[in-house]
């Protein structure tokens, strides 16, 4: 599909659009040909590209949910993530390859920088923008395990609506949805359809990592309301920071606002 197309405002005609797959994409995993490997994060684009490539008999060599690690025993997607994972695989019938990240958040977290003003002071959490986290745990881990695979076409779980992302998109890459002018919402009234839609929606807008530095006020409410383990530990890990949990405060600033908040309400 044209770039250019990406960046068009886009009724959906999902419908009525299918993927134009060719003969020669329809290749056996281990024969030294080109591979078709879908990344599934359990969020409701990749989910919906997953299902629909799988009714309309895309050939799929292997399904990989890269499981990012907050500790060496402890997974960074809540509890119900992994639940969900489950009952994707039962609807369509095969297994996804869930590969633990390479470093844990914590390992990083504590890795002390070698050079420059901050040598010798652990990374502590990272910047909200520019942040190392999706990079030391989840692209590192990308990269080392996809070279199983050899040559491949990565699937990716992109929206017509997210041009940004888009026009980012590597040449061995592919966004079905956006080749099917499917948008977000499209990707939610589908699996709404199907009544397999991840049920951490029904608590959070975006999914994510529980430590994230990007969330917003809500979901870090959710987190300390609803898993005290996890928001126990972000406490402990505010300790050791030098750097701030959000650019304006700690993670002790945050407990102490919405504690104010449960007495006030």
């Amino acid at each position: 599909m044209p770039k250019e197309v990406y960046g068009k405002r886009h009724k959906s005609t999902h419908r009525h659009q299918r993927m134009d797959l060719s003969v020669s994409s329809k290749i056996i995993f281990g024969d030294g040909r080109m591979k078709h490997i879908v990344n599934f994060s359990g969020g409701k684009d990749s989910t919906a590209m997953l299902i629909r490539m799988i009714e309309e008999g895309v050939h799929i060599d292997d399904i990989v949910f890269i499981k990012v690690m907050a500790t060496d025993e402890i997974g960074a997607e809540y509890p119900e993530m992994y639940e969900y994972i489950e009952r994707v695989e039962e609807y369509i019938g095969r297994k996804i390859t869930i590969v633990p990240s390479i470093n844990s958040f914590d390992k990083v977290f504590h890795q002390k920088y070698l050079t420059g003003k901050r040598a010798g002071v652990i990374y502590g959490f990272p910047l909200t923008v520019g942040a190392w986290c999706n990079d030391r745990l989840k692209l590192k881990t990308i990269r080392q395990h996809y070279k199983i695979y050899g040559e491949h076409i990565n699937y990716l779980g992109i929206a017509v609506d997210e041009p940004k992302r888009l026009a980012k998109l590597q040449p061995n890459c592919r966004a079905p949805l956006a080749e099917w002018g499917m948008t977000e919402n499209d990707c939610l009234n589908m699996l709404k359809e199907r009544n397999l839609l991840n049920p951490l929606y029904e608590k959070f807008r975006r999914l994510g990592c529980w430590f994230c530095v990007k969330q917003n006020l809500d979901s870090l409410r959710i987190l300390r309301k609803d898993y005290p383990k996890y928001w126990q530990m972000l406490l402990e890990w505010d300790k050791e920071s030098p750097r701030t949990f959000r650019p304006t405060c700690t993670v002790m600033d945050l407990e102490k606002r919405f504690a104010a908040e449960e007495i006030e309400n």
